[in-house]
C-alpha cells in the first residue's frame, strides 16, 4: 500500500505534521490554479515539482479537492 504525500514528507523530509500540511495547501491552491486556467499538463507535475513525487501521488490531490 502506498504512503499518502504527508506521510511521505513527514518520514522522507523530516517535516512536522504542520509543514507538511501547510506545503500540501500550497500545493493544492496552485494545483487548483492551473486546473482553473485549463493547464492540463502542468497540473500533471504538481507532485513532482512540490513533492519530489510521481504522478500517481496526483490521486491524492484530486481527493483533497472533493
Amino acid at each position: 500500500m502506498r504512503k499518502d504525500i504527508k506521510t511521505v514528507l513527514m518520514e522522507r523530509d523530516h517535516m512536522t505534521h504542520e509543514e507538511a500540511e501547510d506545503l500540501i495547501n500550497e500545493a493544492m491552491d496552485d494545483f487548483a490554479e492551473r486546473l482553473l486556467h485549463g493547464d492540463i499538463s502542468s497540473a500533471s507535475d504538481i507532485c513532482m515539482d512540490y513533492f519530489g513525487l510521481e504522478p500517481d501521488y496526483l490521486e491524492d490531490m484530486i481527493e483533497g479537492m472533493i
